[in-house]
């Protein structure tokens, strides 16, 4: 049998190469997304930890922790004094190099003398300790700064603005004073570098501190220079700062898991998202390399007949299948390992300019372990996709080989019924958990339900394929047969005769259009919700922002208010503190806001029963914590007394788009006397009616121009960068689901191909019927695009499905959702697609309008 399998090989090597071309895709894939994954997690953990990884202790202000998880409440980072610091240095001696972390808002100017900025925000201070070992990045240029009148800038920025070692820079103080520094060093930072877009300055600690007008700082770390324990320097470090416990001291080594910990979260999104389309290429690829063995098998019922008559036996039969599978598979997965390397490479370029999330500079990390993994699934893929075929093949009888030509099969009869009922209660199954989930209060339950229908129904419509294809080729066919004659009626017709094979070949497609319209339609539906959200419930025209640390002063909401081109001027403020325990986000907007630039989703109570001793609560927090209106709470301030009030209103939290995201809402003037802010969080502007957007404009800037730390947003900005963002995530995604599209398509051209081969009689005998090369070639296209676009189809509806249950899920949980439809973009997908059956048909065609109609005759 060993030589009947290489027989087999050689026979087919053209048919077999095109399924070992969708096994070294689908591995490439899944190989170079585990490949990135693994890279993308040493490179952020080497980022991250680059700025720990020398320090050997660290002591920070207890519930202010800079990288540590903690859930308590912030205080005000006063304790950290550099006092504090040379009483810690003081105690240490030469074991040690102690030094201040601090960061807050520090604006380059450029030559004109106006604030560096990077999508209108300005920049940062960071300390730079004068100790190399505990720079918080790495110098490319110059040296650190050696003394007061020193700065280090980012390499991006200094890239941007034509920086040089040597020359002045000016940075703007806490106090909007101009501070003049020389450029001694130019530092790249990682995966923090440029602070993730905005421009950022070293200075050493102390005048770090004063040029950020802080009184203490984040955090004061230790570097071990006479070979002590790491525990002992936090020993010392405690002592001299009294052991209380306003103050938490890690050794270096607990410093690191925190910091790693802390920024987990970073690199893991990104890496889920790839290995779940890793995930999906490989399932493509099973179904295509599936749908080949079947056919395979179909194509060799007279030599599996003789072999039969010769004396192998139904294990032989199986064996030689599986082995065959087996070679294929090894040689697939090894080519595939290979390329995924490539595919890792162009994935990290392709995250990188698709999205905004800045992944961390370095080269692919090739790891042993995910080469076996690779290899390794490859390999049973292919064997488990075979495992049907093969069992197909031990039944195939010796009295097979008496045929004088084999007859397709189709579905029909009880096989028929007997598809129609599990598909039907599969299908309703699925539709009935997706209707469920969209029930639920909890999202991530409600979107597993959903997830789990929708899976349900995929599986019905392939159980059900071949009872469903062909009514929708005659349906997309019968218009183009009127039309263009001959051929397209019996590519229609051909497309039809074998409709469990088109079900199987569609299905791969189905997989790869079902998962891009249903991000397609999700994020257009996100989109729209969030834009129509800010629109209807926080409108406003403009909106003013401070920098890292920063508040807009008191008097730019006056100085506003003065302008004649401004209609509505309402500040905003906002702080933290404890509910029960629990670390909350409460905010106050000056009551004239109700109404015209605060317009809440009321779920209970009313806005005008605020007033003075009651509060507004999120949805959320009344929830979490059963409240409703008529009870009455007490919230916790870092400072002073607590606060009772009732509750008079409950309304929609709606996270991250306006006002309403604040977990807590007091009257303003409360507000102002318990916490004391130094000034607002933003302020929210409306236009006068008839004034021209640029006159608008104009009166905002000339205001905020005198302020470096702050910053003018605009509504339109506010969509426009939804739109963006949703725009480069769907770019992405549709990227690498592409390559799933890939593998289908090449598994319609597998079997046109085959089709071709076990039609050579039937195309000989169009052709002596007078059918032209053009139209042979022609038919093969059209079967091929009706192929595809049945795929495409059922791809778009299953996702518009799923997106329609997910909408419905998140309107019921967080409110207001908006179900859009793009069907320009969707009617796309399914051009898509139908073009690249098109071009999967080229070779097949040339090959079925190539056979001597003579030859062909005789040899059949």
């Amino acid at each position: 049998m060993p030589k009947v399998v290489l027989a087999g090989l050689r026979a087919d090597a053209v048919r077999l190469a095109l399924t070992c071309l969708s096994i070294v895709l689908g591995i490439a894939f899944v190989t170079g997304t585990f490949l990135l994954t693994g890279s993308i997690d040493r490179a952020f953990s080497y980022g991250y930890a680059r700025a720990a990884q020398n320090v050997d202790a660290a002591v920070q202000q207890t519930g202010a922790a800079v990288y540590a998880n903690t859930t308590a409440l912030p205080a005000p980072p006063t304790l950290l004094t550099p006092d504090v610091a040379q009483r810690i240095q003081t105690r240490v001696g030469t074991d040690a190099v102690v030094s201040g972390q601090v960061r807050g808002s520090a604006p380059l100017l450029d030559t004109n003398g106006q604030p560096m900025r990077t999508d209108g925000l300005t920049g940062n201070a960071v300390a730079f300790s004068a100790d190399p070992a505990l720079f918080p990045g790495t110098i490319v240029a110059g040296t650190g700064p050696k003394g007061p009148g020193d700065a280090v800038v980012d390499k991006d920025t200094a890239a941007e603005h034509k920086l040089r070692v040597g020359q002045t820079i000016k940075v703007v103080a806490h106090d909007l004073t101009v501070r003049e520094f020389r450029l001694a060093g130019i530092a790249e930072y990682g995966v923090d570098n440029r602070a993730n877009g905005w421009t950022l300055v070293g200075l050493l600690p102390p005048v770090a501190l004063d040029v950020v007008g802080r009184a203490g700082y984040d955090q004061i770390d230790l570097h071990a220079t006479g070979g002590v324990s790491q525990q002992h320097l936090a020993s010392e470090a405690s002592a001299a700062v009294g052991g209380g416990p306003e103050f938490t001291v890690l050794t270096g080594a607990q410093y690191t898991t925190a910091v790693l910990e802390h920024r987990a979260p970073v690199a893991g999104h990104v890496t889920q998202i790839l290995e779940v389309f890793g995930a999906v290429a490989l399932l493509v690829a099973a179904f295509v390399i599936y749908n080949t063995f079947t056919i395979l098998v179909a194509q060799r019922i007279r030599q599996v007949a003789l072999l039969r008559c010769i004396g192998a036996n139904k294990r032989q039969i199986f064996g030689a299948t599986v082995a065959e599978a087996a070679l294929v598979g090894l040689v697939g997965s090894a080519i595939g390992v290979v390329a995924g390397i490539g595919v890792a490479k162009g994935l990290h370029a392709l995250v990188g300019v698709l999205t905004t999330t800045k992944l961390p500079p370095g080269g692919i990390v090739v790891s042993g372990g995910v080469v076996l993994l690779g290899v390794s699934v490859g390999f049973v893929v292919t064997i488990v996709s075979a495992l049907l075929p093969a069992r197909m093949a031990t039944a195939v009888s010796p009295i097979e080989a008496l045929r004088a030509q084999q007859e397709v099969k189709t579905t029909h009869g009880r096989i028929g019924r007997a598809r129609v009922v599990v598909a039907a209660v599969l299908g309703v199954a699925g539709i009935v958990l997706a209707v469920l989930g969209t029930g639920r209060n909890d999202l991530i339950a409600g979107v597993e339900l959903i997830g789990a229908g929708g899976a349900l129904v995929f599986v019905a419509l392939i159980v059900a394929g071949p009872l469903i294809v062909g009514p929708m080729i005659w349906a997309l066919g019968w218009l183009p047969g009127r039309f263009f004659g001959t051929p397209t009626r019996l590519a229609g017709s051909n497309a039809r005769r074998n409709p469990g094979r088109v079900a199987a070949t569609t299905a791969a497609l189905t997989i790869g259009v079902t998962l891009m319209s249903l991000f397609t339609v999700t994020q257009d539906s996100v989109q729209v919700t969030q834009s129509q959200w800010i629109e209807f419930h926080n409108p406003y025209d403009y909106s003013v922002d401070p920098g890292r640390d920063q508040t807009v002063p008191f008097q730019v909401a006056d100085q506003l208010r003065a302008k004649p081109e401004l209609a509505h001027v309402a500040a905003v403020d906002g702080a933290r503190a404890t509910l029960s325990g629990s670390l909350i986000d409460i905010g106050a907007v000056e009551s004239s806001a109700y109404g015209t630039l605060f317009k809440p989703v009321v779920k209970s109570g009313s806005v005008t029963d605020l007033g003075p001793g009651t509060v507004a609560l999120s949805n959320e927090m009344a929830d979490s914590k059963h409240l409703k209106v008529g009870d009455s709470i007490t919230v916790d301030p870092p400072s002073g007394a607590p606060i009772t009030a009732r509750v008079a209103m409950i309304y929609q939290v709606a996270t991250g788009h306006g006002v309403d995201w604040y977990d807590v809402l007091l009257p303003r003037e409360q507000f102002l006397a318990v916490f004391k802010p130094a000034g607002d969080t933003q302020v929210r502007i409306l236009a006068a009616p008839g004034v021209s957007l640029p006159d608008s404009r104009a009166a905002v800037d000339s205001v905020v121009s005198q302020y470096s730390f702050l910053h003018t947003g605009s509504l339109a900005e506010k969509k426009d960068s939804l739109a963006g963002s949703a725009d480069a995530t769907l770019s992405l995604f549709t990227a690498m689901l592409g390559l799933a599209v890939v593998i289908a398509v090449l598994g319609i051209a597998n079997t046109l191909s085959l089709s071709v081969v076990e039609r050579t009689r039937e195309s000989a005998l169009l052709r002596a019927l007078g059918l032209s090369r053009g139209q042979m070639r022609r038919m093969l296209s059209v079967e091929a695009v009706l192929m595809s676009a049945v795929g495409a189809l059922m791809g778009v509806a299953l996702g518009v499905g799923v997106a329609w249950a997910l909408e419905e899920l998140i309107g019921n949980v967080e409110g207001g959702a908006v179900l859009s439809v793009p069907i320009v973009t969707l009617g796309g997908y399914v051009v898509l697609a139908s073009v690249a059956g098109l071009l999967a048909a080229v070779l097949p065609g040339r090959r079925a309008a190539s056979v001597s109609i003579v030859a062909a005759i005789v040899d059949s």
